[in-house]
């Protein structure tokens, strides 16, 4: 079994019990659409009370998850909405991110699972991948972004219209020219 495989096996029964809802974003789930890339960490949010956190983490100790800055667990605890870990066995690394509201619900509402070496695990959607590109707008999150749309399974006029509202809400300019050049690009 893979590393992400191991991972993804040890996590998902905890998160299914402990959490209200959670996918995998990020490069791991860009690489499940179809648009595969090479990464060494899962990214996944988590609906979780604040206040259960320290809870969850106690959950995932035993198969080997640790804070990756444990010296700074408490206090990234208290002001952040990441829980930085690695899974010792694989070296692994995992962000749990705390869920807000708005786009994340979204997301969740149409995560699907996959089956990854034998475990189902909820992945977000192409279009909703391609919208949190957008927004991080990093040199890799645009390649992902070109990758997806080339893979045909986004949504590109809902990715577009969830975008302008994101624009709007934010104000954040140029989202949707972002993804407008990158479609036009993809054509």
């Amino acid at each position: 079994m893979s590393a992400l495989g191991e991972v993804l096996g040890a996590l998902t029964p905890i998160l299914d019990r402990e959490a209200s809802g959670w996918f995998v974003f990020g490069a791991q789930a860009v690489a499940v659409r179809g648009a595969p890339r090479t990464t060494q960490d899962v990214d996944i949010t988590v609906f979780v009370e604040k206040s259960a956190v320290a809870d969850l983490l106690e959950h995932l100790a035993p198969l080997g998850f640790e804070h990756r800055f444990p010296d700074m667990a408490d206090e990234l605890l208290e002001s952040g909405s990441v829980a930085p870990l690695v899974h010792t066995p694989t070296r692994m690394e995992v962000d749990l991110v705390l869920a807000g509201s708005g786009l994340e619900d979204l997301t969740l509402s149409r995560a699907t699972r996959v089956l990854v070496e034998g475990v189902e695990v909820p992945f977000a959607q192409a279009t909703d991948l391609v919208v949190m590109k957008v927004l991080a707008g990093r040199g890799k999150d645009l390649e992902d972004v070109h990758s997806l749309l080339a893979s045909g399974a986004v949504d590109r006029e809902e990715a577009l219209d969830l975008l302008e509202q994101l624009e709007s809400a934010l104000d954040l300019p140029g989202l949707v020219s972002g993804l407008q050049s990158a479609i036009d690009g993809v054509d």
